[in-house]
């Protein structure tokens, strides 16, 4: 579902011309995203002022599909967002506390964290990084976030590092990547499906990887040189790992402090 974001976005921010028309298609799907399902290829033309054949090449240069699978692309995205939050759990389990709640397992698993992230392996990933000539940083939906996050980081210490945000463009790098590289994968279950893709890449090609997840027993842990484990709490009325998240930014906000002592 974050790749018909991603997709969307790419075609925004890849020119400054926001009269081209496909800027001008993106910025209104992902405006009107939940309209998309029940427009017509006309309906569609007319409210981004342009044809129905543009429509169409839109959809081609999008993903090589038709204008029928766009929209079920759109439905789909929009059903998934309709169930991030479980609210009979909410009514059940979080009442007025859910605030105090939220904070009391985020203390808890940061805790929990601290305590898994080896410093031995730390040590090791770091020198990893230091030697290698590319580090290349993955992730999918908030993980890709984290994975931007790195990339500024590590480039900020004169590393050359890479972070790309649609899968095509991920699996693009991950099969030009050399045993010289290295590739960090965040994932917090370390089981979703294009984690689980870009793991078997990474792999077959030989590409030594870093495991930064919760899930040590998951496939991408069980191929990975170096697991950086964090706690595995989460709160399940959400499909936003919000805490997950801070967890994983915490072991990656780990690895830049031990690696910029490793260059000082």
């Amino acid at each position: 579902m974050y790749n018909f974001m991603a997709k969307l976005l790419n075609f925004i921010e890849s020119s400054t011309d926001h009269t081209k028309s496909e800027i001008i298609i993106s910025e209104y799907i992902l405006g009107n995203v939940e309209k998309l399902p029940d427009m017509t290829i006309y309906e569609l033309a007319d409210a981004c002022h342009t044809s129905p054949a543009t429509i169409t090449r839109f959809c081609k240069k999008f993903d090589n599909i038709t204008f029928k699978e766009l929209k079920e692309y759109a439905r789909s995205f929009t059903e998934f967002n309709f169930n991030e939050v479980r609210y009979e759990q909410l009514e059940e389990e979080f009442e007025r506390e859910h605030i105090d709640l939220y904070y009391r397992e985020l203390e808890t698993s940061l805790k929990e964290t601290r305590e898994l992230i080896n410093s031995d392996a730390l040590v090791r990933t770091v020198h990893h990084m230091f030697k290698a000539k590319k580090v290349a940083f993955f992730g999918v939906t908030f993980s890709h976030l984290l994975a931007r996050n790195a990339f500024f980081k590590f480039t900020r210490l004169g590393k050359y590092t890479t972070s790309y945000s649609n899968h095509e463009n991920q699996i693009q790098e991950a099969e030009n990547l050399t045993s010289r590289d290295l590739a960090v994968v965040i994932s917090f279950s370390g089981e979703t499906n294009f984690i689980l893709q870009i793991t078997k890449v990474l792999s077959k090609r030989g590409i030594p990887i870093i495991a930064i997840t919760g899930n040590e027993q998951s496939f991408l842990a069980k191929r990975a040189k170096e697991i950086i484990k964090v706690s595995n709490r989460k709160l399940t009325q959400f499909k936003s790992p919000i805490v997950e998240e801070l967890n994983l930014l915490s072991a990656v906000n780990s690895i830049y402090l031990a690696y910029s002592l490793l260059i000082k």
